[in-house]
């Protein structure tokens, strides 16, 4: 999962640094407050995956005496600063660009430009897209998801769901960009660029503020899926040697790195030395659903 995450970043990095460049010159030559919208919006996520890819180094930090449990939350962490940002940076100079072209309309120059810029935004962006969506699907598969949508709202991974909203804003973003300028050339009504590059401000609010909510979950302790919490309990309980589960508490310190905590009412009968066996196969199967698990096991308190 690490690996897709990072792919992902560095995918959507050099497929934001490029299109913000042509997007930047079509607006200039254009004079299309539209494009200057989506300008804004790549520059912003450009930031965004270098912060992502910042955090994504930061998390694999060993654990020390002030972090004993390591440093994955890093990233849950830049994934919300990255949203503050979309929202922050982005959304607002989209929105005051756009308000200030309808009110002074200026007419767009060198349309050829600006579809030159989308198509060449669509090809870079719709690649990095395709990566997170990819990387989604596989968590669908390891989890079970039906559904799409459901599992980016079950997804353990905001790095992953950061790339995921801003590509596909960015294609969004874009193809309001197209139909707006499209709509100037038929009908001459210069504000409609305006009122789409407010459009755009509006949505990349919106996006930024589900992934903050997102991520926020996540910063605050969030357990493992249910599925992933049914596995555990199916695997503790084919010891016969654990009469019952008292208690089993999950939290994510990491988009792969679990705290898992259970209380445990153990056989009579076991001596010391079997009780130490028997939590060391535990932790085993338990590291077979997380492999990167921190594994707390507690006889029941009588």
């Amino acid at each position: 999962m690490a690996d897709q995450s990072k792919k992902a970043v560095i995918a959507a990095l050099f497929a934001n640094l490029g299109i913000a460049i042509f997007k930047f010159v079509a607006a200039a030559f254009s004079g299309s407050s539209s494009m200057l919208a989506e300008g804004y919006h790549s520059l912003s996520d450009t930031l965004n995956q270098v912060l992502l890819l910042y955090g994504l180094r930061r998390s694999k930090k060993p654990p020390d005496a002030e972090h004993p449990f390591g440093h994955g939350k890093e990233q849950f962490f830049w994934s919300f600063v990255v949203a503050m940002i979309l929202f922050g940076v982005a959304g607002t100079l989209s929105i005051l660009e756009g308000w200030r072209k309808v009110h002074h309309p200026e007419p767009l120059s060198h349309l050829w430009l600006i579809y030159f810029a989308i198509v060449v935004g669509l090809c870079f962006d719709g690649y990095a897209l395709r990566i997170a969506v990819s990387s989604i699907k596989q968590e669908m598969r390891e989890e079970g998801h039906k559904k799409f949508f459901e599992a980016v709202r079950k997804s353990k991974n905001p790095t992953v769901l950061t790339v995921l909203f801003e590509d596909s804003l960015a294609v969004v973003g874009l193809l309001i960009v197209a139909t707006a300028v499209t709509l100037v050339r038929i009908t001459g009504y210069a504000l409609l660029d305006g009122l789409a590059s407010i459009l755009i401000g509006v949505l990349l609010m919106v996006f930024a503020l589900f992934l903050a909510f997102e991520t926020k979950e996540l910063l605050l302790g969030e357990a493992v899926t249910r599925k992933k919490r049914r596995s555990i309990l199916l695997a503790v309980k084919g010891f016969s040697e654990v009469e019952k589960v008292i208690s089993c508490k999950t939290m994510h310190l990491g988009a792969d790195e679990v705290l898992v905590a259970l209380e445990l009412n153990y056989a009579d009968d076991l001596t010391i030395s079997q009780l130490e066996d028997l939590n060391d196969f535990i932790e085993a199967e338990i590291k077979k659903i997380f492999p990167e698990a921190k594994v707390y096991l507690e006889a029941e308190n009588i």
